[in-house]
């Protein structure tokens, strides 16, 4: 049905690579397939058989963050599309550094990051700085004033294992 050359499949994987490099942040499997999709580079399928294969050949990689697998390009993979870069026709880089550019922000606006720090406050006290970033704006900022350091440790510790089940919560209760 699909019948992939041998050219087809080495251009389909240069293609994830140089778009993931372009993309310059771990994206999700869903982010990375909007990008190729709405690019019309490759079909899904193609995409969905090779993104296995790429992981097992160490080209891209992923990590788990708050239960969402996300990838990215590995060093083996950067040095394989700056050596290679020049098989993948102009076009298709055009199109996908288009999209990137004009869709970049909503792009990577549907993932959120936590921050969490604290610092000494007046003699006795932390002041415990908890953040939920969703694209490239704060959605949630708290500060919080705690009394011993551990407790402020904890906090923290706390807010970056569980802060994307806090949040909802935490609006619930602003809500009530």
């Amino acid at each position: 049905m699909f019948e992939n050359t041998a050219d087809d499949l080495i251009l389909e994987k240069l293609l994830i690579l140089y778009t993931l490099n372009k993309i310059e942040e771990e994206v999700s499997e869903s982010q990375l397939t909007q990008v190729i999709l709405d690019t019309g580079v490759m079909n899904y399928f193609s995409l969905m058989v090779l993104l296995p294969k790429m992981l097992e050949s160490k080209f891209i990689t992923t990590s788990t963050k708050s239960g969402t697998v996300l990838y990215s390009i590995t060093q083996s993979g950067l040095e394989v599309i700056i050596y290679f870069q020049n098989r993948i026709p102009d076009f298709f880089k055009k199109k996908i550094d288009t999209f990137l550019k004009e869709n970049r922000e909503e792009l990577l606006s549907s993932q959120i990051k936590k921050q969490a720090s604290y610092s000494m406050h007046l003699d006795s006290e932390y002041l415990v700085t908890l953040i939920i970033i969703k694209g490239r704006k704060n959605i949630m900022s708290l500060n919080i004033s705690v009394e011993t350091e551990l407790e402020a440790k904890e906090l923290c510790r706390k807010w970056n294992y569980g802060y994307l089940d806090k949040y909802p919560m935490i609006l619930d209760i602003l809500n009530t």
